[in-house]
């Protein structure tokens, strides 16, 4: 299937944005989503490739505070009426993606450029998923016209968890 990969990003980064905190507050793994019918999580920075005084390479990992990576997940459920986003188990290291229940899409930030770069719809649906781009558009679609009406003014952002 086809589908309008700049409209994916807008909706994308409508739902980025309204999940906004503050940079310093970031906690990796912590759900940062407005939305209740998907969960947005801070997956860390982006690793640093430099040279010291002497012209050594140095690398360091998640050292590049201006790249912020996060990982979107949007369940096959998230248009139904009353839906929340169900908690994820956890291992010490990371948590458990369901890809039968749900889609994991990747976003990085670039913080001195104020740009969203966010993985293909292509790159993160595969055999494992019950969803395809086609769901996940029509569930995109349908978040976007009930959190983000364009008759009322975008900003602050209309959310479910924003008094």
């Amino acid at each position: 299937m086809e589908y309008d990969y700049n409209r994916y990003c807008e909706i994308l980064q409508n739902l980025m944005e309204a999940a906004w905190i503050e940079r310093d507050e970031l906690e990796i793994g912590e759900d940062i989503s407005d939305q209740p019918e998907i969960k947005i999580i801070f997956d860390g920075h982006g690793d640093l490739e430099d040279t010291d005084e002497n012209g050594e390479y140095v690398y360091t990992e998640r050292g590049n505070k201006n790249m912020e990576s996060y990982a979107i997940f949007i369940h096959k459920d998230s248009l139904k009426e009353d839906f929340v986003f169900p908690e994820h188990e956890q291992t010490p290291w990371a948590l458990i993606h369901r890809p039968k229940e749900e889609v994991c899409i990747y976003a990085w930030f670039d913080v001195e450029a104020d740009e969203w770069e966010f993985l293909s719809l292509e790159d993160r649906i595969d055999s494992d998923n019950t969803m395809d781009e086609k769901d996940v558009m029509t569930i995109l679609e349908g978040l976007q016209s009930k959190y983000f009406n364009y008759d009322t003014p975008h900003w602050p952002f209309p959310t479910a968890n924003r008094p």
